[in-house]
């Protein structure tokens, strides 16, 4: 059934229907070809937008007291980190076993409680 003209401006009633899933089939190819080369574009940065962030990022951790400025600098900021690091992970695997062990001795008591509750019931007659 095909529209009449003034409802059908682009003339899609005079069109086949392998035609228009072609058409279909290619404006969805153009459209990601555009929206893929807009994305890829917007990734770079221009060499003095390279430079401005740094010189930014440098002012801010320097407001924050970490200098990078010099390669001593750069080097005591990655021991530190690495520093952070290890106690983050010594802290991670310590608390792993005591919660495992607190974990353990939670469920013992509450199977302990259940257990003495039932017995309880079973010596009173179920009353």
């Amino acid at each position: 059934m095909t529209a009449p003209p003034e409802e059908d401006p682009l003339g899609r009633g005079k069109l086949t229907l392998s035609k228009r899933v072609d058409l279909l089939e290619r404006d969805r190819a153009q459209q990601s070809r555009v929206l893929t080369e807009i994305v890829n574009a917007g990734k770079t940065f221009t060499p003095e937008q390279i430079a401005q962030l740094r010189a930014v990022m440098r002012e801010e951790w320097a407001d924050a007291g970490l200098r990078l400025d010099d390669a001593g600098h750069q080097d005591e900021a990655r021991e530190d980190f690495r520093f952070l690091r290890r106690l983050r992970l010594t802290w991670d695997g310590s608390t792993k076993k005591v919660g495992t062990a607190v974990l353990t001795a939670l469920i013992g008591v509450a199977l302990i409680i259940f257990g003495s509750g039932f017995w309880q019931w079973i010596s009173n007659a179920g009353k």
